[in-house]
């Protein structure tokens, strides 16, 4: 009787656990999310500055339309018409191929903007 017990116990302690275990992953996911977009907020509004400073240094808005066009058809891939090469890598122009890293974070393995210190010291912000 006190075995068939403990083995009750045990299945309902395991099974609370496996439930703990699902929401803390889950509460860990969606606490990242907020923080990234905090991060993506932040790095928007310096990247307006930055463009009204380039603009006010005597860049054209053609210039600084050229520059956008650029960055984002590298990022996609399709600068090079590589985009239609039917590769897996290239399939889909409007994603990022999620294994290839962005050029602004290489040789960046901190975490945070390029140039930034590491605010995330043991996974958190």
């Amino acid at each position: 009787m006190r075995d068939m017990k403990r083995s009750i116990l045990k299945a309902v302690r395991d099974s609370q656990k496996t439930k703990q275990d699902a929401m803390d992953e889950y509460v860990a996911a969606r606490v990242n999310i907020k923080s990234l977009e905090g991060r993506l907020e932040e790095a928007r509004e310096k990247a307006t500055l930055l463009r009204r400073k380039a603009k006010d240094a005597g860049n054209t808005s053609a210039e600084l339309k050229t520059a956008d066009d650029l960055i984002d058809a590298r990022w996609t891939g399709t600068e090079d018409g590589s985009a239609e090469d039917g590769s897996p890598e290239n399939a889909d122009p409007g994603t990022v191929n999620p294994e290839r890293e962005h050029p602004a974070m290489e040789g960046n393995t901190q975490g945070g903007m390029p140039g930034e210190p590491n605010r995330w010291e043991g996974g958190e912000s």
